[in-house]
């Protein structure tokens, strides 16, 4: 029965031997360190040695292997060498995981098509929520942290009874380095400096990371410490138009979203052709201008007194703080209630999108719009991990850890200049649906005729709190089945608030006309492709300059009433039987468990409440709810051959309902007994997971993998409207007023669990280095992943559709080479197009996001064996992202942020 366990303790061996960060663990050394692990019990698999990125890429196969689940791993040489800006581009090269971009980095990732909300990230064991600027959800934001603070990435695609409960798709593990991973003792140390230029901005922008470790001769104690600092200094170019919207043939002009007029509508088909046609409600180029700086420092404390007994203390702390000014000029008229009075002087109609793609406008509103936005984001975590094996068959472990991140927007600043009565206004998509000309009819560069109409300053922020105590035993019962039980308890708390100038329209000697001297002339040059006769230079409002003139500007500011808290407390335990035996002379391993979870959580939020005899009250109302579940769980690995695992899972799973939808705040009417607000009564997302996969690894650093997974969603949370008697909201009393009873029932629109709905798909996974070719071309290899996802649930009252944030298909391939001191590898990654939201806006089908593909190419060349010179790019391609509208697929923002090119110097020693 020893067969088993020898080939999982050599494959843990090499799995474990990665590097502490990009640094310096080389091949050589994690050799040393396998062999302080395994003594006399390593089994030697092959004589065969490779460096530096193929040495990484076979150790992420290791990990995988060995895992009893679906697990895909990316250590710290690919975390370095692929060019990746933050966490999220690195994780996205693994099969089933797509990020969203925000202002041309990744942020929040979705695995297997689930999106953030549905995946909980660990770090150094503990469960992490790291959010930045507007952030208010449970997802997690990585643009929080520079790739080099981390060693390792793990992506667990199933579950098993002793990871703890809250994800429906998946769990992320990321670790930071640790004193021992190096094999030296003594001091190790390295420095990496890079400088960016962006091709769009055409700035240089500065990007440097340093380690520092120290352990004693015995390797009984250490210490590190790293840091990483970097820039972002992006142009975001665009063209958006807040959606579509018509009016209705069946209401006369100027009433409703109808225009005031038609020139050329000679007959009623005409009239109803045009207002059965949608148009954009502000369409408008835009020219963003940010400044990102990102900050972040790891430490860790190390002992290990003898092989029994582990003690590690983990810090991590990070800031991202950015900048964004968001100047543009714009058809006002088109959103707002002046539609009724613009007359359309001439028009085309794209049949195949019912919208307009050309018109000539009179007695139009231009409005001239300039923002600045300042976000300071924080995270800050500190755990303490401690292992002692009690005997040769009895272990424990226990983690003790909290972390906290705050998400502030200081700053939020727009002011507005605005113009009535234009005429001849020309938007024409005719040539491109993506950008089209647009002609103001006036000189848009003089604020001559402009007036400051208002001016708007907010701060707001939100929290978010994890302390968590686990621990858990484990005793091996045979040689071959480990019995494992634990639990833990945590708390989980979030709040959010914000205050705004009560007044937001100027008034007096602040509202001027004339608006020259309080404006500055902002350039579109054209990279974005506009086409021509199109306006590329207008006056937006000054930020400083009217900051200084408006006289309102240092009122105090009030809150808003946008508070909101969750605080949840989350207790679970769990017991888990580890098996590794022999059947028919295969290998066979893998576990089974249960796991049960009590969560209570309380929520609070503001309640709007009509009085009866006219005016509002507002109230900052308490809800409690509490559910708990058992979820079990169950993976197999069998290994008919040495080279071959076939895999099968199978779980319940749940994850928590997001942090907006728990709100008791919203809006109650005991006149008319309606009721509009979230549902802290909800039950989380339930769903039963299935996984079979097959993994032939035919060489060393050879894998072809194929994955099935079908997941049951029990239920999904929609919005409703029903009939509910007052007692059974869990509302308190005192909100009624007196003006309607306990007993009445109130129509009710709120977040509820509703029907499930099923979502499965297909993964290919392949990777060889091509050493079966003759001369230089045997230094090239592949990797390269497909994923096929589709799903069904249930909307409501708006149907069935596919989850939002799923991409049917997606692909990541590269192709690298590798040639002693010599490395380059280019990388492209391709999502296909998903919804964003379901059903769409202002009479819109849908919205969602086209098909991206992303090009990156890196290369780097060995001066000496401490020293290397690197070679990066970004998005070679300038690829655009294109959101859409409908299912017709009318434009809502078309945006690109250029190449970045970064050139870099790294050392070890």
């Amino acid at each position: 029965m020893a067969r088993p366990f020898r080939n999982v303790r050599a494959l843990c061996v090499a799995g474990t031997s990665a590097t502490a960060l990009m640094w310096g663990v080389t091949p050589a050394m994690a050799q040393d360190a396998a062999d302080q692990t395994t003594g006399e019990d390593a089994t030697v698999v092959d004589e065969i040695v490779v460096t530096g990125f193929r040495s990484s890429l076979q150790q992420a196969l290791n990990v995988k292997r060995r895992e009893a689940g679906a697990v895909d791993a990316i250590l710290a040489e690919d975390i370095a060498d692929f060019p990746d800006q933050n966490l999220a581009e690195a994780i996205q090269r693994l099969p089933g995981v797509t990020i969203e971009r925000v202002n041309g980095q990744g942020t929040t990732i979705s695995v297997r098509g689930l999106g953030a909300d549905f995946t909980r990230t660990r770090i150094n064991g503990l469960e992490a929520q790291a959010a930045s600027g507007g952030n208010r959800n449970r997802s997690f934001d990585f643009s929080m942290f520079a790739s080099e603070l981390f060693n390792s990435i793990k992506v667990r695609k199933t579950q098993s009874a002793e990871i703890e409960e809250g994800s429906l798709g998946s769990t992320v593990d990321l670790q930071t380095g640790r004193p021992l991973d190096f094999a030296n003792s003594g001091f190790n140390s390295a420095l990496s400096v890079q400088a960016s230029y962006n091709d769009l901005s055409e700035k240089t922008v500065p990007r440097t990371a340093g380690l520092l470790s120290w352990s004693n001769d015995s390797k009984t104690f250490g210490i590190l410490g790293s840091i990483a600092y970097s820039e972002r200094s992006p142009i975001l170019e665009s063209f958006n138009t807040t959606r579509w919207q018509k009016g209705d043939p069946t209401q006369a002009y100027g009433v409703g979203q109808n225009f005031g007029g038609c020139v050329p509508c000679t007959t009623e088909a005409q009239r109803t052709e045009l207002l059965n046609a949608f148009y954009p409600r502000i369409p408008r180029y835009t020219f963003g201008n940010t400044q990102e700086d990102r900050l972040g420092m790891t430490g860790a404390l190390q002992w290990r007194p003898s092989d029994r007994t582990e003690v590690v203390l983990d810090l991590l702390w990070s800031r991202l703080n950015s900048e964004l000014e968001s100047p543009n000029v714009e058809a006002w008229a088109f959103s707002r209630a002046a539609v009724n009075n613009v007359i359309v002087r001439d028009y085309a109609i794209d049949a195949g999108k019912n919208a307009l793609s050309y018109g000539v406008f009179d007695n139009m509103l231009v409005r001239s719009e300039n923002g600045f936005t300042r976000n300071e984001s924080t995270f800050a975590q500190a755990s303490l991990n401690v292992r002692h094996d009690f005997t040769d068959r009895l272990r424990g472990n226990m983690k003790l850890g909290l972390n906290k991140s705050e998400a502030r927007t200081p700053t939020n600043v727009t002011y507005a200049f605005e113009q009535a009565g234009v005429n001849g206004y020309t938007i024409d998509f005719r040539g491109n649906d993506r950008l089209p000309m647009i002609d103001y009819g006036f000189d848009i560069t003089s604020g001559k005729d402009f007036t400051l109409i208002q001016g708007t300053r907010s701060t707001s922020g939100g929290d978010f709190d994890n302390n968590v105590f686990a621990g858990a035993l484990e005793y091996d019962w045979t040689p071959s089945i480990t019995f494992k039980a634990g639990g833990e308890y945590r708390t989980y708390g979030f709040s959010t608030w914000g205050v705004a100038r009560a007044q937001t329209a100027t008034a007096g000697a602040d509202r001027i006309t004339g608006v020259d001297a309080l404006g500055k002339i902002v350039s579109i040059d054209g990279k974005i492709g506009v086409p021509a006769g199109s306006d590329l230079s207008f006056i937006v409002p000054d930020i400083s300059k009217i900051n200084d003139f408006l006289s309102v500007y240092d009122d105090p500011l009030v809150p808003n009433r946008s508070e909101r808290e969750v605080d949840e407390t989350d207790k679970g335990v769990f017991v888990q039987a580890d098996f590794n035996t022999e059947v028919a002379n295969m290998t066979v391993r893998g576990n089974v468990g249960v796991r049960y979870a009590k969560t209570e959580v309380e929520s609070k939020g503001w309640q709007t409440i009509s009085l009866p005899g006219g005016g509002n009250a507002y109230d900052y109302v308490t809800a409690y709810n509490d559910y708990d579940d058992v979820l079990p769980s169950f993976n197999l690995a069998i290994e008919p051959r040495d080279d071959l695992v076939i895999r099968l899972g199978a779980a319940k799973v749940m994850s928590r309902p997001t942090l907006g939808d728990l709100t008791p705040g919203g809006g109650v009417s005991p006149t008319t007994r309606t009721v509009s607000y979230g549902n802290p009564l909800l039950d989380p997302f339930r769903a039963t997971n299935y996984d079979l996969s097959v993994e032939w690894y035919f060489q060393n650093e050879g894998l072809l993998a194929a994955a099935v997974f079908y997941k049951d969603i029990d239920s999904f949370i929609t919005s409703v409207t029903e009939s509910i008697v007052w007692s059974d909201l869990g509302l308190p009393d005192e909100l009624l007023q007196g003006a309607a009873r306990p007993t009445d029932v109130f129509q009710v629109t709120r977040k509820l669990n509703g029907e499930g709905g099923s979502l499965h798909g297909l993964e290919i996974q392949y990777q060889q280095p091509f050493t079966f070719l003759p001369g230089l071309w045997s230094n090239f290899g592949f990797i390269g992943n497909f994923t096929y996802v589709d799903s069904e649930v249930d909307y409501g009252a708006a149907g069935k559709n596919r989850l939002t944030g799923q991409s049917k298909n997606t692909f990541n391939t590269t192709l690298y080479y590798e040639d002693g001191p010599f490395q380059a590898r280019v990388s492209a990654a391709y999502r296909s197009g998903y919804l964003m939201s379901f059903p769409g806006g202002n009479g819109n089908s849908e919205e969602g996001m086209n098909a991206t593909t992303y090009v990156d190419a890196s290369m780097s060349y060995d001066i000496s064996d401490s020293m290397t010179i690197s070679l990066e790019g970004i998005n070679l391609t300038d690829e655009y992202n294109d959101r859409y509208v409908d299912e017709t697929n009318r434009i809502s923002d078309y945006r690109h942020t250029g190449r970045e090119i970064a050139i870099g110097l790294r050392w070890k020693y």
